[in-house]
């Protein structure tokens, strides 16, 4: 059917999903063992991939870890669509600190992901902040 059809994930969209999370990882706090618990990979994996991005070479991270970058740059999305106009720097604000919204009671986004780093969880999270944003 059309507009069901899943888009084609190449080389390019994992290294610039990639890339994109190294330069926003500082806003959001996260050190490279927590950058490596989102992305479902092992930190070595990770300074592997930061050691290729700094040598100029293109990343190539698995179609899994495609996903959950994608997931990342969705969930980055959501929050700044909920923002008033100017005021996108509240999406990190609503990353980083605890939150009465979106199902989490007193605990930000980050810890919750970082507390609980499954694939599904992600997905339920950026479902909700999807459904808020509309």
């Amino acid at each position: 059917m059309i507009g069901d059809e899943q888009p084609d994930l190449t080389d390019r969209h994992g290294d610039a999903g990639f890339r994109w999370l190294l330069d926003h990882r500082g806003a959001w706090c996260l050190s490279d063992s927590q950058l490596a618990c989102l992305l479902g990979v092992r930190t070595e994996r990770l300074l592997g991939w930061m050691e290729q991005v700094a040598t100029g070479e293109m990343v190539r991270p698995p179609r899994d870890v495609v996903e959950r970058i994608g997931l990342l740059l969705g969930l980055h999305k959501g929050l700044v669509n909920l923002t008033p106009s100017g005021h996108e720097s509240m999406a990190v604000d609503w990353f980083q600190k605890p939150v009465d919204l979106l199902g989490l009671t007193g605990e930000s986004i980050r810890s919750h992901l970082l507390h609980d780093p499954r694939t599904e969880v992600l997905i339920k999270l950026v479902r909700r902040v999807r459904a808020s944003s509309v």
